[in-house]
């Protein structure tokens, strides 16, 4: 696969390469020259993937009720471990 370089010195990487390596609109290309080439790596972008269910476990309990008023003040009526008076 060939690409022509822009006026401005860009390339576009072909889809193929893309998918194959995982690399999405955000990531980071460092660049860098080793051996007379370019050497191109891609850093991901923060956040690209979903932390949905990732303190599944933690959950302990589930309110009754969903409403934001009531969570709201049960958030306020617990106990907060990390400022408990000495």
């Amino acid at each position: 696969m060939a690409s022509r370089v822009g006026e401005r010195g860009q390339i576009t990487i072909e889809r193929a390469i893309r998918e194959e390596l995982g690399v999405y609109a955000g990531d980071r290309a460092v660049q860098r020259i080793e051996d007379g080439r370019v050497v191109i790596e891609f850093v991901p972008a923060p956040h690209r993937r979903s932390l949905t269910g990732s303190l599944g476990d933690k959950v302990t309990r589930t309110p009754n009720d969903e409403r934001w008023a009531t969570l709201r003040d049960a958030a306020a009526e617990a106990p907060d471990l990390d400022r408990q008076p000495e």
